[in-house]
């Protein structure tokens, strides 16, 4: 802080020491007003408005796409950002670069900016950067709650696709087979094999329906599907690297 800073920093705190309040009791009695006053609104929105609980959890189920609570959104979203990429680089720099730049920042922040003033208008920088950040996290949260299923909602960069293909697609993606196998960078790397080249298998239709409906564990079943979406699974699967690429 420079001298004539200082001086005048020294000189406001003296006058605002003299007309001041002192923080016991005065800033305590508030925070414990406006504390209790959040836990009682929050106590009586539990009370009166009811949230759907939703179907009970079923360990056995693929379908399930996993969603964070609300509040991890920003960082949901930040996986598409980076995604199309290796199957790591989404998830490193989503969870841990970006999240950890950001904490780091707000560590070393008070070193860097070492000016008196504390009135945000009159620190158009941080002021600019607050409502900058603000703004990124509030898209980010708004794109993350209004995606429909996640990364793979994005669909899976194929050409060749005909017609029976296409919907044997949509199955793969409604079944959830993406978050245990891999298609041409997307999905999950594991613990199921990556499928991008399964036609090299050779196998017709008829045996890949076969395996789909009786597979080996810890892969499920898949007979409960109708036949025409097991029909139209296993001609997707069996084009997989010859006719789909």
């Amino acid at each position: 802080m420079k001298p004539a800073d200082k001086k005048a920093y020294d000189k406001d705190y003296a006058e605002a020491k003299k007309t001041g309040k002192p923080f016991f009791p005065y800033a305590i009695y508030k925070d414990t007003v406006i504390a209790g006053l959040t836990i009682i609104a929050t106590i009586v929105l539990a009370i009166t408005i009811r949230v759907e609980i939703g179907e009970p959890v079923n360990p056995a189920t693929t379908d399930f796409i996993p969603r964070p609570e609300w509040y991890f959104y920003f960082a949901f979203e930040l996986l598409k950002i980076f995604a199309n990429q290796n199957a790591l680089t989404p998830v490193i720099m989503a969870t841990f670069m970006v999240p950890n730049i950001m904490i780091i920042l707000l560590v070393v922040w008070p070193f860097i900016d070492r000016g008196p003033e504390r009135r945000i208008w009159k620190r158009p920088f941080a002021l600019s950067l607050t409502v900058i950040v603000t703004g990124m996290l509030c898209y980010l949260t708004w794109m993350g709650a209004n995606s429909p299923t996640g990364v793979a909602s994005q669909g899976i960069p194929l050409t060749g696709l005909d017609e029976q293909a296409t919907k044997g697609m949509a199955v793969y993606m409604a079944n959830g087979c993406g978050s245990c196998h891999m298609v041409a960078g997307v999905g999950a790397p594991g613990p199921g094999p990556d499928l991008t080249n399964e036609s090299s298998r050779g196998w017709d239709n008829t045996k890949m329906t076969a395996w789909l409906k009786a597979p080996k564990a810890p892969m499920p079943s898949y007979a409960s599907l109708p036949p025409q979406e097991l029909e139209d699974l296993s001609a997707f699967l069996n084009g997989l690297g010859t006719k789909y690429k």
